[in-house]
């Protein structure tokens, strides 16, 4: 089992390109600043590159950079920063440096959590609904193509609907 510095989890609402981009910028920066890290992808295809809990227990710091609901819960005991999945995307070495901080409060299981910008307060209303949203938005999308390959089909067979 390899031991990380800092674990992280990222995800976006469709689960495509943000999910992925953000993971590649927090190694980038990792390794730039000199720590080890394992990114835990929350994708359209699924959660990719699952953490353990021994990877968890042994990091110094968490990071979640997601637009959609990554269970903070399984991190209690552990410095965490919560922000959107772009900021993990433009500021990936700022995430990294306040999630090390010294003042980054240590987050407890059933609490709110803390976001990098302002320690120690809880993340606010209109971010949890967003994130709610968004979650919500990523389990509909596989209906809504499912919808469109349904009326492509309907097409091809001369149905239409007026």
């Amino acid at each position: 089992m390899s031991k990380y510095d800092l674990v992280a989890a990222t995800g976006c609402a469709t689960g495509v390109s943000h999910t992925f981009v953000a993971e590649e910028a927090l190694e980038k920066a990792a390794e730039k600043l000199g720590y080890t890290i394992k990114v835990e992808t929350h994708g359209q295809t699924g959660v990719e590159h699952r953490l353990t809990d021994e990877e968890i227990r042994a990091a110094k710091a968490v990071v979640i950079a997601s637009d959609i609901d990554v269970d903070p819960d399984r991190f209690a005991g552990k410095k965490l920063v919560i922000v959107p999945v772009a900021k993990g995307i433009k500021d990936p070495e700022d995430l990294i440096k306040s999630a090390l901080d010294e003042q980054t409060l240590i987050y407890k299981a059933g609490e709110k959590a803390n976001t990098s910008e302002t320690k120690g307060t809880s993340i606010s209303l209109a971010t949890t609904i967003y994130q709610s949203l968004m979650n919500g938005v990523s389990h509909m999308l596989p209906f809504v193509v499912a919808g469109g390959v349904l009326i492509a089909v309907s097409f091809f067979w001369g149905i239409f609907f007026s």
